[in-house]
């Protein structure tokens, strides 16, 4: 019966490696789920490991994933609830460099109807000076605004058509909690958008990727292949398919420490730091 099994995986690996990869099955289901009604925010704390300067440095990311009303003309946070509701991530980044420090923050912004990515936003601000980076997104066309410390990029906007099958990599550690799950491995091709994560402008043009995802017994791992490498994550079998670790391709690493959900927004008493230990 063993034989048989790894026969199996072997010709699905086979198969998957001859077969020309489609389009990822990406769905909303997760994002209209009733679990994000409940008045409070997804939580998670990484120990992290980020790359600057070519060392890696030791320090903390939190991923806090919560229900927004959406003003659809101002592109901002509703006062009241409106017509438009997003799942907003954000990406909060902070980690030390001797007596250097860097400071970050990504947002990413879902339509909880249709799934799309709305907007996306970077402020950025180390121990040299601050960048802000904001894209806003109509069908395919990308509107993306900068405001940099460093010489030639200082402010500008840049007006991108993308490819129908463009994914953003700064929205990839919930995106791909949104991929249908499959019995067996399957190959899926995109146009992968670079990390706007940095003080510089850095590339602007969505390149060839593929995400390759494979079943697991603890979880589900999906790997992201490009030019730029491989990263590989691996998110929770049980729904909402939490992001367990995630390995970068430039060599950096999360692994989840803490997952909670909070209302963290009534927690910024003394004392209330416990909440991330």
């Amino acid at each position: 019966m063993k034989a048989i099994r790894i026969s199996v995986f072997a010709a699905g690996a086979a198969a998957l490696a001859a077969a020309a990869p489609a389009p990822p099955p990406f769905g909303a289901e997760l994002l209209r789920d009733r679990l994000w009604d409940d008045g409070r925010a997804e939580y998670n704390v990484y120990r992290a490991e980020e790359v600057r300067d070519g060392t890696v440095r030791k320090g903390e990311v939190v991923h806090i994933v919560v229900k927004e009303p959406f003003n659809p003309k101002l592109r901002v946070k509703a006062d009241a609830p409106s017509g438009t509701e997003v799942l907003k991530m954000n990406q909060v980044i902070d980690f030390p460099a001797g007596v250097y420090a860097f400071h970050q923050m990504h947002s990413s912004f879902w339509d909880r109807v249709t799934g799309n990515l709305l907007k996306f936003s970077l402020s950025s601000n180390d121990s040299c000076g601050n960048s802000f980076k904001l894209g806003w997104l109509d069908g395919r066309l990308l509107r993306l605004t900068y405001h940099t410390y460093w010489d030639g990029e200082g402010d500008g906007r840049l007006d991108q058509r993308l490819p129908a099958d463009a994914v953003f990599y700064d929205e990839l550690p919930f995106k791909l909690r949104t991929l249908r799950r499959a019995p067996a491995p399957a190959q899926y091709a995109i146009s992968l958008y670079p990390s706007v994560v940095g003080s510089r402008l850095g590339r602007t043009e969505a390149r060839p990727a593929t995400i390759v995802a494979t079943p697991s017994g603890s979880g589900r791992v999906v790997e992201v292949r490009s030019d730029a490498g491989v990263d590989r994550f691996t998110f929770d079998s049980e729904f909402p398919f939490t992001l367990l670790s995630w390995s970068r391709s430039d060599g950096g690493s999360l692994v989840l420490r803490k997952a909670q959900r909070l209302d963290y927004w009534n927690h910024g008493k003394p004392g209330d730091e416990k909440l991330r230990e």
